[in-house]
């Protein structure tokens, strides 16, 4: 699925491949190249890796599936919070309420450093389904955000989500 005409000065986007997780009730696209995990298989953690090249950050994208207490404004709250106190230099950029799969979620940039000093942006869709929260984070190395952008839509742009399977029986 590469753009063979990408306008001027924009990458084009690699050939991706579909990740499903939860018997296939949640799926997203990530580049056919990277390294993909199952953490243990059906936790509800599927990551995709961008191959390693030498020390810079890998640009990676992370999918959770978990139970939530509450809203999913309550969730946001929660989690943001948790990462202002976690992450070296973390930095609210900007938030949004949009769909995500097909449903009302929310969308959230931040940014932060890692400990070898390096800054990395990440771009989070959360959404809450009958008590199941689903996040799918992108994470890149600032510098390359401009470069890595087209991937990263792509992929925020596939998460597919159907309820059947995706909340605990």
């Amino acid at each position: 699925m590469s753009d063979v005409d990408p306008a001027p000065g924009r990458f084009p986007t690699p050939r991706l491949t579909t990740l499903r997780t939860r018997g296939g009730s949640v799926s997203f696209d990530v580049p056919a190249d990277w390294d993909t995990i199952e953490l243990p298989p059906g936790s509800g953690v599927v990551a995709a890796v961008e191959p390693d090249d030498a020390d810079r950050f890998r640009t990676n994208v992370v999918l959770t599936i978990t139970e939530v207490q509450g809203s999913l404004g309550d969730w946001h709250r929660t989690t943001q919070h948790h990462e202002a106190q976690e992450l070296d230099g973390y930095l609210l950029l900007d938030h949004e309420e949009l769909a995500v799969g097909g449903r009302l979620g929310l969308r959230r940039l931040t940014t932060h450093s890692t400990p070898a000093q390096e800054s990395v942006t990440t771009e989070s869709w959360t959404t809450l389904v009958d008590g199941t929260g689903v996040t799918l984070t992108a994470r890149v190395s600032t510098l390359r955000l401009g470069d890595m952008a087209p991937v990263i839509d792509a992929v925020a742009a596939s998460l597919s989500l159907h309820a059947d399977g995706l909340v605990p029986a």
